[in-house]
């Protein structure tokens, strides 16, 4: 029997790390383009992509989680990723692997962290991800970043 789809998650590997995202804030994965800069703000932190038009942010990985084990120079994959479902997209993360979907039950997040579980899946520690955090956090890195003249 399949889960709804509010139960599915997309798995992805930063690095070491393995993530698991619900698909319902996911857009599309993509493959992974150069950035352009963003004016005032150093590449260290953000850069953008024409997505279909508009200019999607994608904030450095390395940024938004705290560690990044092991994560490669090129990452191949761009996930796109919306606060919510059916919302517009509004993030770009940037991925070494996506592994699959996974029928997961769901989780209550709590605090304000975009990891809001570790679980175990497949031997493994996933860190299951909000989006909305996600995208929150992202906001907060590149306003902070440019309070600070980054």
């Amino acid at each position: 029997m399949t889960m709804p789809e509010a139960d599915r998650m997309l798995t992805f590997e930063i690095g070491a790390s393995l993530f698991a995202v619900p698909i319902g804030g996911v857009h599309e994965v993509a493959t992974m383009v150069e950035l352009a800069c963003i004016p005032t703000l150093s590449r260290d932190v953000a850069g953008v992509i024409n997505y279909r038009g508009d200019a999607l942010p994608v904030v450095r990985r390395e940024r938004l989680f705290d560690p990044v084990e092991d994560a490669e120079e090129e990452p191949e994959h761009l996930l796109v990723i919306s606060d919510r479902p059916s919302s517009p997209p509004c993030l770009g993360l940037n991925a070494d692997r996506v592994l699959g979907l996974v029928d997961v039950a769901p989780t209550k997040a709590r605090g304000s962290d975009p990891v809001v579980e570790k679980r175990p899946m497949d031997g493994r520690v996933a860190h299951i991800l909000d989006p909305g955090r996600l995208v929150a956090r992202a906001r907060k890195v590149i306003e902070e970043a440019l309070a600070r003249g980054e």
